[in-house]
């Protein structure tokens, strides 16, 4: 199993790809919930990562237009393209684009939460794609079953805020348009929203280009689960959307070792959570009969 994490700054990746096995990167004009957008010093890392023998993804994770879809090509033809190991897409359409560059082979297919089953999972298996993320919101025995039963790699959101919502609309400018406010809160990741009946828990609030986000305020988490989880998951993602680089520096390496040092997670201030990994989840959020 190979760990993959983000990038905040271009000046940690040394140290990062001492730990890391790959490197997630991405331009705002494609993708959402970036760490950092590195705009033309993008290629230059892509080169460093590879010529560190680690492998380099790139975000194409927007739901797109017709028109948006059509600016994707000359995108990935501007990038050295064989030195990027996958391209981490959510919009299906992409799939023709890919095949169009005789590149589907490179192409990972990430719904977040829709793929739940072994025959949703395999679905695009032969359209000669790479792999798929597996839903992160099912429970262990589900993600063990689904491995076994997989026809190409599989990727698994393993640590990190799990979105609850996503809207393309702008919702904290109009916020601020209303108050007659300059935007000034636009890829601010320091924001957190509290329900007045749920004040334990603050939730994560972003808003960048693609639209606006919010986030469980709890991390989730799969230090109980990473041994049977190395059986079947190809490749296993450290989200640090909302930390650092020197997070996921400490981290990684107790996912690789097994050996957890829950210091890091008070450092940080962080509450744990398991997910739905020992509980199914329902509608109305309770157990299942």
């Amino acid at each position: 199993m190979k760990i993959l994490t983000n990038l905040h700054d271009k000046n940690k990746l040394d140290d990062l790809l001492k730990v890391a096995d790959g490197i997630i990167l991405g331009d705002a004009k494609y993708a959402k919930t970036l760490t950092s957008d590195f705009g033309s010093d993008t290629i230059n890392l892509i080169e460093k990562i590879y010529e560190a023998k680690k492998e380099v993804f790139v975000l194409l994770n927007r739901v797109f237009t017709d028109k948006e879809l059509d600016s994707i090509k000359p995108y990935i033809l501007s990038l050295p393209v064989d030195k990027i190991t996958g391209f981490m897409g959510a919009d299906l359409g992409l799939i023709d684009t890919f095949k169009t560059l005789n590149i589907e082979h490179k192409f990972i297919y990430n719904p977040e939460t829709l793929l739940t089953n072994d025959e949703d999972f395999n679905d695009l298996s032969s359209e000669g794609i790479m792999g798929a993320f597996v839903s992160k919101e099912i429970t262990l025995e589900d993600i063990l079953e689904i491995g076994q039963l997989k026809k190409y790699k599989m990727f698994y959101f393993g640590h990190g805020h799990m979105s609850m919502f996503y809207s393309k609309r702008p919702m904290l400018k109009t916020f601020n348009d209303h108050r007659g406010l300059d935007n000034y809160l636009h890829d601010d990741k320091t924001l957190t929203l509290t329900e007045e009946r749920r004040l334990n828990e603050a939730y994560p609030v972003l808003e960048d280009d693609a639209g606006t986000h919010v986030f469980r305020g709890t991390v989730f988490n799969s230090f109980k689960v990473i041994e049977p989880l190395k059986t079947v998951v190809d490749y296993f993602i450290v989200d640090t959307l909302f930390m650092d680089d020197d997070y996921a520096y400490k981290l990684i390496p107790m996912y690789k070792n097994n050996d957890f040092d829950l210091q890091l997670i008070t450092d940080y201030k962080q509450t744990l959570h398991d997910g739905f990994l020992f509980d199914e989840s329902t509608i109305k959020g309770e157990k299942n009969d």
